[in-house]
């Protein structure tokens, strides 16, 4: 019963029905190699990470936590941008670190920069359609976990203010319903808001910091999409999350003074 209670083994259930979902019913272009070059790159960079680092090996849950999480939310024609991807977000992870604790959200990272540095093979990730039993399986159970992790101020902020800030995007320029709102409807999004922007080993403790961590991330995200750049929600968090090292480091440095720890200390 012990296992179960590892929110990583839930949130590793959780991923895989969704992908059993998207490639059964949904069918989701992504080849087998793709897959397995996605996983396996990043299995076999943590492990090979953590034996460099502490001279031992352990079961790589978060590694397959990222590579799940790519391959649920990027698409793209090749398996290049797949590898780049795993390749970059576990490197990230063990190299790019403060306090103890990575900087960026690990399957975000790897999203992000692809997205950045190949944006003409890397899609977004439109094939989830509008099911809504789908939606709410993935709502049930990224609040579970959630819950799990203490991030539910974290979620209802960052949601509250994406969904409100699109609506009064849409008031103001009407016609970008037909070409915007099926941008909080993905699935992608949920996968996004529930297993991305709640690692807590890259968003803060107090709840008065994570509802600020959410609305920039959605204010951030909808300005970027306004902007029409591509995988705009993966790109704002990766500011966002660089942003809140940024704060804790000048603060750690007596640039000012602070009353809430923004990085959380191992």
């Amino acid at each position: 019963m012990g296992i179960i209670r590892d929110p990583r083994i839930m949130q590793i259930m959780l991923l895989s029905i969704y992908a059993i979902i998207g490639g059964g019913l949904l069918q989701f272009s992504i080849a087998l190699w793709q897959i397995i070059a996605t996983l396996g790159v990043c299995i076999l960079l943590e492990l090979g990470f953590l034996y460099w680092k502490k001279g031992t090996i352990s079961w790589p849950y978060s590694s397959i936590i990222t590579g799940l999480g790519i391959l649920l939310a990027l698409r793209a024609e090749a398996t290049i941008p797949f590898v780049i991807a795993a390749m970059i977000a576990i490197s990230l992870k063990h190299l790019v670190r403060y306090r103890g604790n990575h900087i960026f959200n690990p399957s975000n990272s790897g999203i992000a920069a692809v997205s950045l540095l190949l944006p003409a093979t890397a899609t977004d990730p439109l094939q989830w359609g509008y099911y809504i039993w789908i939606l709410g399986l993935m709502s049930l159970g990224g609040l579970y976990l959630v819950y799990k992790v203490h991030r539910l101020p974290l979620v209802f902020s960052f949601f509250s203010g994406f969904v409100g800030i699109q609506f009064l995007r849409q008031l103001i320029w009407p016609n970008l319903w037909n070409t915007h709102f099926s941008t909080f409807m993905w699935g992608s999004l949920f996968i996004f808001t529930f297993n991305m922007i709640t690692d807590p080993k890259t968003s803060p403790k107090e709840t008065k910091s994570q509802i600020i961590f959410g609305i920039t991330i959605a204010l951030l995200a909808q300005i970027l999409i306004h902007m029409n750049i591509h995988n705009a929600v993966f790109i704002s968090l990766a500011i966002v999350c660089l942003g809140r090292f940024l704060w804790t480091w000048a603060g750690d440095h007596g640039l000012f003074k602070r009353k809430y720890s923004s990085i959380n200390v191992k």
